[in-house]
């Protein structure tokens, strides 16, 4: 029984910008390494032949890291994963991993989680992509005005406004 799992964050949209294919290249790469499955979104093409299930989302509306995480977490959970290996950009990993863990204590579930170290081959600056559509993600100020806002928040309000 397989009993690892990745979960790979998008950084902008669409597919095509440099930051998510360095995604979809890491988590790509960490499937095969362990022979396991990958949780996503849209965003990121996995390569073929892996198992990924895609969260569901509607066009032009990427959900959220907190919505990810939960899918990802249940997900896990459903299949009797162990352990979780995230993908996000570098820019993103200590929210996503925080979103993550902190939905693993939420359900008391038993899942590792572990980070790509892949990851770190990348300076934060090149994460950042002036062609995505989503303008936070184009710079590291645009991308530090709000992230301060969501990291600094109490969790309880993040988890109502990150739905």
């Amino acid at each position: 029984m397989k009993t690892a799992g990745v979960v790979a964050f998008a950084f902008g949209v669409p597919s095509s910008i440099r930051s998510n294919r360095l995604i979809a290249l890491i988590a790509s790469k960490r499937a095969r390494e362990l022979d396991c499955r990958v949780y996503t979104q849209f965003d990121v093409n996995i390569l073929p032949g892996i198992e990924t299930t895609y969260i569901n989302q509607q066009d032009n509306n990427p959900p959220t890291t907190l919505r990810i995480a939960r899918g990802a977490v249940q997900w896990a959970v459903i299949h009797r994963l162990t352990e979780l290996w995230i993908v996000a950009a570098k820019p993103c990993l200590d929210r996503a991993l925080r979103d993550v863990q902190q939905t693993i204590r939420e359900i008391e579930a038993e899942i590792k989680v572990y980070v790509c170290a892949e990851i770190n081959q990348y300076s934060e600056d090149s994460w950042f992509c002036m062609d995505s559509s989503q303008p936070r993600v184009r710079s590291r100020k645009e991308w530090r005005k709000r992230e301060r806002i969501l990291k600094l928040m109490p969790f309880f309000l993040y988890k109502r406004i990150a739905n």
